[in-house]
């Protein structure tokens, strides 16, 4: 029996059910606990009797013992709207932080578990400073980029690069129903630059695209998904400014990276302790692929749905085997 602990968002659901599909093919069964549940009938149970420590997910009112799932499938759980927006609202970051450590209890104990991700492995690779940091050690090519809160940094920062630099966050964000994208730094920003004071942003030089890359790794496979962003002025900047339902509104299709750049994920992926996750990069005119992040838990659904690729399938493989 496998973990998954998520949502029940439908694009998860359909997620989660098409690796389901594959996981009992091979004899596996899956159950979902949905964080966004947590006050219906998904709940997380602690116990300690006669000095043995008991832990229990509850799902659908079903009660499951974590001690018996032989992986654990580690998503992106979220707090019901009700609580997310709980008055008054200085309780929210408390009860925020109460479910983070119920579920964060279950990182500790049951450690030794086959995760994807480590719960800690991937919080640490969160960390876009970090990220890049280990990207531009293993060989990638990097934007020249600024990490600050300082406006006189950006101003320098903008004038170096000849007016030519993109703003993005620093974490993912965590506005509710609202995805703030990449965008371009005008110079009618510069007049308002002082506001970064209060949100450390990410500052990078504008990298020319003849594509983009869309690269899902799990464990030893590397799905690579190729996007026509620059053929509408709309994703140019940022593809995902176009979403759809469970997918984005850009021409994508399968692809191959070259052996040199697949080594260096592999590298990559070997250093920040992740066995899962979905890279981003440019690839330029001039033929150079850079890096631009990696998403810990990205999304991949809407590749497989695209492409046709067997992600699924290998997810699930990785579930069983751990590799």
């Amino acid at each position: 029996m496998i973990l998954g602990i998520g949502n029940s968002g439908s694009y998860e659901l359909e997620a989660f059910q098409s690796v389901l599909t594959e996981l009992r093919k091979n004899g596996h069964d899956a159950i979902l606990f949905r964080q966004d549940k947590c006050l219906e009938k998904d709940f997380l149970s602690f116990e300690i009797k006669s000095n043995r420590c008991l832990f229990f997910v509850y799902v659908d009112g079903k009660k499951y013992d974590v001690n018996n799932f032989h992986a654990i499938w580690y998503m992106k759980p979220m707090l019901p709207d009700i609580l997310l927006n709980f008055n008054p609202p200085e309780y929210r970051q408390l009860l925020a932080k109460s479910f983070l450590q119920m579920r964060k209890s279950i990182w500790f104990l049951f450690g030794h578990k086959n995760w994807i991700n480590n719960p800690l492995a991937c919080d640490t690779m969160e960390n876009k400073i970090l990220q890049l940091k280990i990207a531009s050690e293993v060989g990638f090519h990097i934007p020249d980029t600024v990490i600050t809160y300082n406006p006189d940094d950006v101003r320098d920062f903008y004038k170096k690069n000849q007016k030519k630099i993109i703003v993005k966050l620093l974490t993912s964000s965590s506005i509710k129903g609202k995805i703030i994208g990449t965008n371009i730094v005008k110079s009618g920003h510069l007049d308002k630059i002082d506001s970064v004071k209060m949100s450390p942003s990410i500052f990078q030089a504008l990298i020319l695209k003849e594509y983009e890359l869309r690269i899902t790794i799990v464990g030893k496979k590397i799905f690579a998904a190729k996007i026509y962003s620059q053929e509408d002025e709309g994703t140019s900047i940022d593809w995902r400014r176009k979403p759809k339902v469970n997918d984005f509104d850009v021409r994508m299709e399968t692809t191959r990276l070259p052996p040199e750049i697949e080594n260096l994920v592999f590298k990559f992926m070997e250093r920040s302790g992740l066995k899962f996750g979905c890279i981003d990069m440019i690839f330029t005119p001039d033929k150079k692929y850079v890096f631009l992040e990696i998403n810990p838990n990205g999304q991949w659904y809407f590749v497989q749905l695209r492409t046709g690729e067997e992600i699924a399938l290998a997810i699930a493989d990785l579930l069983i085997f751990g590799r």
